[in-house]
C-alpha cells in the first residue's frame, strides 16, 4: 500500500494516547484528514477544534473513510472491537495494545493488514522511540514523523521493546529524584530540572552516537576515574546493588508484555525465557 498525504487517518479509541499520536502528527506538519471514533466524545470535540480532526458518529465509519487505522482503546476491549468491525483489503490496521498478538490482530482484521506498535507520550513532541512489528513500510513511513521507528520480526522482541517503554516512565521517577537532590542541595527549581534533563537528554545523544557494538556505559568507565566524584558515588550504588532493582523491575516489565500479567506459563522463567 503507497501512503500519501491525501489518504485519512483513523482513530479508534480516543484517549489520552491517540491525544498524543495527533498532536504528534500535526506537529509534524502531517495536515492528512485525521477521523476519530464516538468513543470519549468530549476528548474527539477537544482534538477535532484544537487539531483540525473529524469526530465521526460510528467506529465502522471510521474504518470506511481510512486507509490507515489505528487502534488505541484499552487492551481488554480491543479484539471485540476490530472484530466487530468490516475491513477492506488494502487497509492498515495500527494496533497500540498490549495482550494481543499479530496473528490475533491479522484474524480479527481480515483481510486488512495488522502491525503492531508501543508509543510513549515523547510521541507529542516527535521525540518516541517506537517499537513496530512486524515491520511494514506505509507504518513505518507514518510512525518515523512521531520518533525514531524500530522494526522487530518476531514478538518475543516486540515485549523486550514493549517493556522499554516502562523504562521511558521509570525515568521520570529518577529524574525528579535528582532534581528534588539538586534543590536540597541548593540549586534553583528551574536550573535543577534544566539541567537534570539535559544531563539525561545528553548522554542519550552519546550514547546514540556510538557504535551499538561499543559498551554502552563505556564514558562512565572512561571518565570515572579513581578518586573522582563520579567513582564516589557509583561506589554509592554498587555498595547497595542500586542496579538489581532495575534488572528486576526490567524482568517483570518483560514477563507484563509477554503474558499479560499473569505468570509465566510452565517452562518459562519469568522474563520468559526457557526454564533451565
Amino acid at each position: 500500500m503507497v501512503q500519501t498525504e491525501s489518504q485519512p487517518l483513523g482513530f479508534i479509541g480516543v484517549g489520552g494516547l491517540a491525544g498524543v499520536l495527533v498532536e504528534g502528527f500535526r506537529r509534524a506538519g502531517d495536515r492528512r484528514p485525521i477521523l476519530l471514533s464516538p468513543r470519549n466524545a468530549d476528548q474527539s470535540r477537544r482534538l477535532a477544534e484544537r487539531v483540525g480532526c473529524a469526530a465521526l458518529a460510528t467506529n465502522q465509519a471510521v474504518v470506511d473513510g481510512s486507509a490507515i487505522v489505528l487502534m488505541t482503546t484499552p487492551p481488554a476491549a480491543t479484539l471485540a472491537a476490530i472484530r466487530g468491525l468490516a475491513w477492506r483489503k488494502g487497509q492498515l490496521l495500527i494496533c497500540a495494545a498490549m495482550d494481543v498478538t499479530v496473528p490475533l490482530l491479522a484474524a480479527a482484521a481480515a483481510p486488512a493488514v495488522a502491525v503492531r506498535i508501543m508509543p510513549s507520550a515523547s510521541a507529542a513532541v516527535n521525540a518516541d522511540a517506537l517499537p513496530l512489528c512486524p515491520p511494514n513500510a506505509a507504518a513505518r513511513m507514518l510512525l518515523a514523523q512521531l520518533g525514531t521507528v524500530f522494526e522487530l520480526s518476531d514478538e518475543g522482541g516486540f515485549a523486550a521493546a514493549t517493556a522499554l517503554a516502562a523504562y521511558h516512565l521509570w525515568l521520570y521517577a529518577l529524574m525528579d529524584t535528582m532534581v528534588a537532590a539538586s534543590e536540597a542541595a541548593g540549586l534553583p527549581r528551574e536550573a535543577a530540572v534544566g539541567l537534570v534533563a539535559s544531563q539525561t537528554r545528553a548522554a542519550a545523544t552519546l550514547a546514540l552516537s556510538a557504535p551499538p557494538q561499543a559498551p554502552v556505559r563505556a564514558p562512565l568507565d572512561l571518565h570515572g576515574k579513581p578518586g573522582s566524584m563520579t567513582a564516589q558515588g557509583l561506589a554509592v550504588l554498587d555498595a547497595a546493588d542500586a542496579f538489581a532493582p532495575w534488572r528486576a523491575a526490567a524482568a517483570a516489565a518483560v514477563q507484563r508484555a509477554r503474558h499479560g500479567g499473569a505468570a509465566p506459563p510452565a517452562g518459562l522463567t519469568a522474563a520468559g525465557d526457557p526454564a533451565k
